[in-house]
């Protein structure tokens, strides 16, 4: 067995919820801080603006870094083999090998992968890949499947 080629799921979009959600929460949590230091409030009001405004620095701070947390403790690939096809998940590794696979192609409706394999039920991949877009990562896998079924190596 040996990989021909090897596809990184793309965490961009997870990331940039985090990157806005956590941040977003800290400077707001600074901003009311500051406004409670500025205001002619009793002092029990400011005492609260305060403490609201440093739980809103920690949660934004801990939002940030639990998120980023499980996005990078989350290694998903896909990795396209001279015996099938192996897309791993934290949670799941699911082969398919070039005799059960019937067909690989891009549905762009819900943007999913789809392994139509000859007797079971087909495997939907819904990730996106950082260096290829879904129709040329099913193109790939569709050429090394001919390729394997006409008896030529799958590179």
């Amino acid at each position: 067995m040996r990989i021909l080629d090897w596809y990184r799921v793309d965490p961009r979009q997870r990331m940039r919820r985090v990157l806005v959600a956590g941040p977003a929460l800290l400077s707001l949590g600074g901003l009311v801080v500051a406004v409670s230091f500025a205001t002619r409030e009793s002092a029990a009001i400011r005492e609260l603006a305060d403490v609201a405004g440093l739980f809103l620095v920690a949660s934004g701070a801990a939002v940030t870094m639990l998120g980023m947390y499980r996005i990078l403790r989350d290694d998903a690939y896909l990795s396209i083999r001279t015996d099938g096809v192996m897309l791993h998940t934290s949670s799941l590794e699911t082969f398919v090998g070039w005799d059960e696979l019937a067909r690989v192609r891009w549905d762009g409706a819900p943007a999913a992968l789809i392994f139509e394999r000859k007797e079971s039920d087909p495997i939907v991949v819904a990730h996106r890949f950082a260096t290829i877009d879904g129709p040329a990562l099913a193109e790939r896998i569709e050429r090394a499947r001919r390729r394997v079924a006409m008896g030529m190596d799958a590179g």
